[in-house]
């Protein structure tokens, strides 16, 4: 077989695995399912594009992932004049928002996916009426919303693995696709 040929064949095969997996996480487990109807199913009640597929919020960062691939990162940096002060001298909210690769949001919901994020509890961490920083991961996955808050505080349970690297994920997924590029 020629060099040329494997080429072509392991292309076409990746390509099958990409078709797979969007077909996995974009149509719903319950349309596979259903037979097919002769009359048409109404339009769904409003344009569900916009609509959250991957979000996280933290004190002063949150991600926004939307079922048509927009990604909105927006962070609160504040700057101290006096590095022992207690509140900030200066605010700045930086907001990057940009269109996804279709193929690095399939590979982030398969990691979320492979993860066992949807086994994770609902609350982990301090108590609702307690002091806290609470960072929340929602997943929106075959029709179906996984919200997973952890309360930070000193005397709280540590966060569990699962949160930790799908936070970590969305953080550089985020990061790296709402990158300004210089040309350099």
């Amino acid at each position: 077989m020629t060099s040329s040929c494997r080429t072509l064949i392991h292309l076409c095969s990746s390509l099958s695995a990409v078709i797979f997996i969007i077909l996995l996480f974009v149509i719903p487990a319950t349309t596979l399912a259903a037979p097919l109807k002769a009359v048409p199913m109404p339009p769904p009640p409003h344009d569900n594009g916009d609509e959250p597929l991957v979000s996280y919020t933290a004190p002063f960062h949150q991600i926004l992932l939307t079922r048509n691939f927009k990604i909105t990162n927006t962070e609160q940096i504040s700057e101290y004049a006096n590095p022992v002060a207690a509140a900030p001298s200066k605010t700045v909210t930086v907001t990057k928002s940009t269109q996804a690769d279709i193929v690095d949001v399939m590979q982030l919901l398969l990691f979320i996916r492979e993860s066992d994020f949807d086994r994770l509890k609902d609350l982990y961490g301090g108590n609702a009426d307690e002091r806290g920083y609470p960072y929340s991961i929602v997943v929106q996955d075959s029709g179906t919303v996984k919200k997973v808050v952890y309360r930070s505080r000193p005397d709280a349970e540590a966060r569990p693995k699962a949160f930790s690297q799908v936070e970590n994920r969305i953080i550089e997924f985020a990061k790296k696709v709402t990158e300004i590029k210089t040309g350099e």
